[in-house]
């Protein structure tokens, strides 16, 4: 069987192929044209942005006011003091919320979301309606 009787059809054989044809949809510019993670690809960009567990739900939770920290815990009462300080650092450091410090006895800190961070509700909204298709599907058929 010679090359242009195998699966991969005559173009392939001991060539490599670089000429890629890219959904635009999926990869509309440059900054996603790559062969491997890359930091600046536009996808990489947005999983770092989310990543880390219970990252999605604080960011939630911000979404609807900023909150303090104890008003975080009692929202989200399985998650340890010492996670929730980690990933509100993080999330500082990625600059997607900002702590604010009040003036008065006791001192008070909130967090809210920053612009950025605001960018990232259609995605959650959009990752919770494919999270649910994915789920039905899933699902054995109901008799």
């Amino acid at each position: 069987m010679g090359h242009s009787d195998s699966q991969l059809g005559p173009r392939v054989g001991n060539q490599t192929v670089t000429d890629t044809v890219w959904d635009d949809e999926l990869v509309p510019d440059e900054g996603g044209r790559t062969r491997a993670p890359e930091p600046d690809c536009p996808v990489e960009v947005t999983l770092t942005a989310i990543s880390g567990r219970w990252t999605t739900l604080v960011l939630r939770e911000l979404m609807g006011a900023p909150l303090s920290f104890g008003e975080l815990r009692d929202r989200l009462p399985s998650l340890s003091a010492k996670v929730l300080t980690d990933r509100l650092r993080d999330l500082e450091a990625r600059e997607l919320i900002a702590r604010r410090t009040h003036r008065g006895f006791p001192v008070r800190t909130s967090y809210a979301l920053t612009d950025l961070g605001w960018a990232l509700r259609p995605l959650l909204i959009e990752l919770y309606r494919t999270g649910n298709a994915l789920a039905a599907l899933r699902r054995p058929l109901s008799r």
